[in-house]
């Protein structure tokens, strides 16, 4: 039988808690003998108890609040706050061997399981806690997961961040034996999965004209994150370089990743500069490396420009509810590629700050943006980023009206409260067809 390492006492306080005692965990037959306060009368069956669900992962939530983590951290948030019972399972890729070891992460029990274990460490998990179906985000929690959940009838829930395969990155990623064999497993997750929920309906498409997945199984749930701080933000934030009359325009999110597309909103700052000189373009995110090369590649083209545009990077979830209440217009110029088929999180951050948006044209944005009113939608190029950007700068009817737009679309499409809500339907379809054990 696997063995769970459980933090002493004095490592719970440590930032990264290194076990030190170990416990055995009981199965389920086991802790049904055992009396319950109150005696059998208060015994519940599993139909009565609330739902459980596992979630994996195949990156340390404890790592910090980026965009590989922010996601599965709304997710779970939010399904606790719908009464939902949730443990985490992160499925680490190294080192292969060792121990599970069992902490907590904001209160929910969190396994950090070795590829060893993989299935027999998923297995103590249930006998401990009964989960009732695993909810596995991202390729890698899928395909690290399914290997013990297509063993047992367990019902997986995939749910897709992005296109394996399709990354703009995947060249420099590489196309090797790691990457070939979770291509494989993908597949098999796919054949295999009670349900799968997406971040666009692009990606719907993909996983059933493509990924041969049927049309019922395929959900689109797009990220959201909790809308609270933004009901009553207070005062925008304060900006170093950034005078009271200065127009800004804001970025918010990786600033490197080439799926973002910053370049293009570098390119088309000297258009802008041109026609709104007070502007400043602000870029909150990082690294700190990429924004000195942008600036660089400003001064290149005309000696100066780079004053107009000012990096903010290690910025808190807390200080950019007040930073984007400084913002003109919050711009996101992401590239037309297949890995945007999902939408990201920033765009979640964006309807939530109530500011205009200007975006490119690409994927669910019409849906969430354009059919809405709560964006000015724009061509994928500098030119046509630019031009929309100006248009709403000096527009003042158009930009309240895009800002006035923004907060229902984010209560209905991107509140962490809302999704818990869509998901916990899935889950109840799915266990409605395999009865709960």
């Amino acid at each position: 039988m696997t063995m769970i390492q459980t933090p002493s006492a004095s490592a719970v306080a440590s930032p990264e808690p290194i076990g030190s005692r170990t416990v055995r965990v009981h199965t389920t037959e086991q802790r049904e003998r055992q009396p319950l306060a109150g005696g059998d009368a208060n015994r519940t069956t599993a139909s009565e108890r609330p739902l459980r669900v596992l979630v994996t992962t195949s990156v340390s939530l404890k790592a910090g609040f980026d965009g590989s983590t922010m996601l599965p951290i709304q997710v779970i948030r939010g399904l606790k706050a719908q009464g939902i019972e949730v443990q985490i399972a992160h499925l680490r890729w190294r080192p292969l061997t060792g121990r599970v070891v069992r902490d907590e992460f904001e209160g929910t029990p969190y396994f950090t399981v070795p590829p060893s274990r993989w299935v027999s460490g998923l297995e103590a998990i249930r006998r401990e806690f009964a989960f009732d179906l695993i909810h596995a985000e991202h390729y890698g929690g899928a395909t690290r997961s399914s290997f013990a959940a297509i063993k047992h009838g367990w019902p997986l829930v995939y749910q897709v961040h992005s296109l394996l395969g399709d990354e703009v990155e995947r060249d420099r990623l590489g196309r090797g034996l790691k990457f070939q064999l979770n291509r494989a497993v993908e597949r098999r997750v796919c054949r295999h999965a009670a349900a799968v929920t997406v971040l666009g309906h692009p990606v719907k498409r993909v996983m059933v004209e493509e990924k041969g997945v049927p049309e019922d199984r395929v959900f689109v749930i797009h990220p959201g994150m909790d809308l609270t701080p933004y009901e009553n933000p207070g005062p925008p934030a304060a900006i170093p370089g950034v005078a009271a009359e200065d127009r800004v325009v804001m970025y918010v999110g990786n600033i490197e990743h080439p799926n973002q597309g910053v370049p293009l909103l570098i390119d088309a700052l000297p258009a802008v500069v041109a026609a709104v000189p007070r502007v400043r373009c602000v870029l909150v995110g990082g690294p700190m490396s990429a924004g000195l090369a942008y600036q660089a590649r400003l001064e290149a083209v005309r000696p100066g420009l780079s004053e107009h545009l000012i990096i903010l990077d290690h910025q808190t979830p807390h200080d950019i509810v007040g930073l984007t209440q400084r913002a003109d217009v919050l711009v996101h110029p992401r590239l037309a590629c297949r890995e945007n088929y999902s939408v990201q999180t920033k765009m979640a951050v964006y309807l939530a700050a109530r500011r205009p948006i200007v975006a490119t044209d690409f994927g669910d944005y019409q849906h969430l943006l354009g059919d809405t009113g709560a964006g000015w939608l724009t061509p994928v190029s500098p030119e046509g980023i630019a031009q929309g950007i100006i248009r709403v700068l000096n527009d003042s009817e158009l930009a309240a009206r895009l800002a006035s737009k923004t907060w229902n679309v984010a209560r209905e499409q991107v509140c962490t409260v809302r999704n818990a809500q869509k998901y916990a339907e899935v889950y109840r379809t799915i266990l409605a067809k395999a009865p709960r054990r």
